[in-house]
């Protein structure tokens, strides 16, 4: 009975230090003291500059205040309102622990004040923000900071996206399937395009299926004008002189463009043509960074013999590519050379064993790589912009396509940031990865090439991921596409 006693009396010694213990360490804090909460800005009168918008805009910053001697945490919640609301409408954010800053970039803030606030563009507008504090323990208050008053000049919002139309371009006028040009990294309404045009006129729209707005001729071919809508009687188009390879090169911010030609390949389309086929003319693609060199990647497995037509058309002035010996296996760097009936009759084919094959050749070396492909088992996502970052051997998996073993899916959260695919996870970095076609690439939700690299080699170029959120992949290995679309 008396050790009985005695065990009792232990666990009531003990039972205060077991609730201390047990108490959320996460809500506790060292005494803050008893200073007050104090909220500041770093500038009280702000212009918007539309050629930086990702610039630091506002920085709040603020004191942690007191935890009234609780040593309990706070965490806090941060608002923005146009002046007089009272924060009935206010931007509100709520701050993890020991949070003591926030920023928005000009960008972001542009267009709170335009969407949330219904400023209009270019206009002025007074803010009032503060900040809230809250202690993580019964009985005591919430602290509010002092309202800081600030003043902002918004601008009016341009085109994250631009696009070709004309007879000119590669889908000539239908508005629903313009030609999408590529945002130049770093600098602010700056597009690019490299690519084929025909002899013809063209123009710039911002919206697929929309012919306004659009950023036509100007008062030269160096300038730009910008057509808000259809009453806009200004139509003036660009003129394309000859058919030929182009770089278009434009900022639709300053409204100047620079039209190139550049060094044109002898041939704009090939077609694959054998056994393999039927002897049907097959399209091949224009790889995605290189306008001499195309591709083939498919199932051939009939097998047998190819060559590859300049024209779908077996007429006899109709230029071939083939091999410089007939019946030339499947190999890499292998020999290429012209041939049409009308100068000689050495029909030379290459001939193949039936599988699945990539197919590459260059016109500008007059070389062809023809191998048997073999899918990689696993596709890995790395980058910042995936779950598990830059960690190689922890690189996120894609999710196989049942019955076909060249596709791979995957749904989950991306963050803002890079990213890239993985065929084979080597630690070195210098395995076989998928790669965008070009530097930081923007995912628009529809089919994009993807530029295969092999062990390391060539470019690094990125897709970048500009809005966090829940997204769907869906990439193809054999035929080197990928869809990236926000859900």
């Amino acid at each position: 009975m008396k050790n009985l006693n005695k065990i009792l009396l232990a666990i009531l010694f003990l039972l205060p230090f077991c609730l201390v213990s047990c108490t959320d360490e996460d809500n506790m804090e060292l005494n803050k003291g008893d200073q007050p909460l104090s909220l500041t800005v770093n500038e009280a009168n702000v212009v918007l500059d539309i050629t930086a918008p990702e610039t630091n805009a506002l920085t709040f910053n603020w004191t942690s205040g007191s935890n009234q001697g609780t040593n309990a945490a706070i965490t806090y919640t941060f608002e923005l309102a146009p002046k007089g609301t009272a924060f009935a409408n206010a931007k509100t954010s709520e701050l993890t622990k020991g949070t003591t800053s926030f920023v928005y970039k000009t960008e972001d803030l542009n267009a709170i004040l335009i969407n949330d606030f219904g400023v209009d563009p270019s206009a002025e507008v007074e803010l009032e923000a503060r900040v809230t504090a809250t202690i993580h323990s019964q009985n005591t208050q919430t602290l509010v900071s002092e309202i800081v008053t600030i003043k902002v000049k918004s601008y009016k919002a341009i085109s994250k996206m631009l696009y070709l139309i004309g007879d000119a371009t590669p889908n000539g006028w239908a508005a629903d399937n313009a030609t999408k040009m590529n945002s130049i990294t770093g600098a602010a309404g700056g597009f690019v395009w490299q690519g084929k045009l025909k002899a013809g006129k063209l123009k710039f729209i911002t919206t697929l299926g929309e012919f306004t707005p659009s950023y036509n001729k100007g008062a030269d071919n160096t300038k730009l004008y910008y057509r808000e809508t259809e009453n806009d009687s200004y139509d003036e188009q660009f003129e394309i002189p000859s058919t030929g390879v182009y770089k278009i090169t434009l900022n639709i911010i300053n409204l100047a463009i620079k039209i190139e030609a550049l060094e044109a390949p002898e041939y704009g389309e090939l077609w694959f043509v054998g056994n393999p086929t039927g002897w049907s003319f097959k399209p091949m693609s224009i790889d995605a960074s290189d306008p001499f060199i195309f591709h083939f990647n498919g199932d051939l497995s009939v097998g047998g013999e190819f060559k590859i037509a300049t024209k779908a058309d077996f007429s006899d002035d109709v230029v071939f590519l083939r091999p410089a010996v007939d019946k030339t296996s499947a190999g890499t760097n292998l020999d290429v050379v012209k041939w049409s009936k009308n100068e000689n009759a050495e029909d030379h084919k290459w001939n193949i064993a039936g599988g699945t094959y990539k197919i590459k050749i260059d016109t500008r070396e007059m070389k062809i790589d023809i191998i048997p492909f073999i899918p990689y088992p696993a596709i890995y996502l790395v980058g910042d912009a995936t779950p598990n970052g830059w960690s190689i051997d922890n690189a996120t998996p894609l999710t196989p396509v049942s019955g076909n073993a060249n596709k791979f899916t995957w749904q989950g959260t991306l963050n803002v940031g890079e990213l890239k695919f993985s065929c084979d996870k080597q630690n070195d970095w210098n395995g076989a990865w998928f790669i965008a076609n070009v530097p930081e690439a923007a995912p628009d939700g529809v089919e994009q090439q993807m530029i295969f690299s092999g062990k390391g080699a060539g470019v690094d170029n990125k897709w970048k991921i500009k809005t966090a959120g829940t997204y769907t992949i869906e990439l193809d290995q054999l035929h080197e596409t990928v869809t990236i679309k926000k859900n």
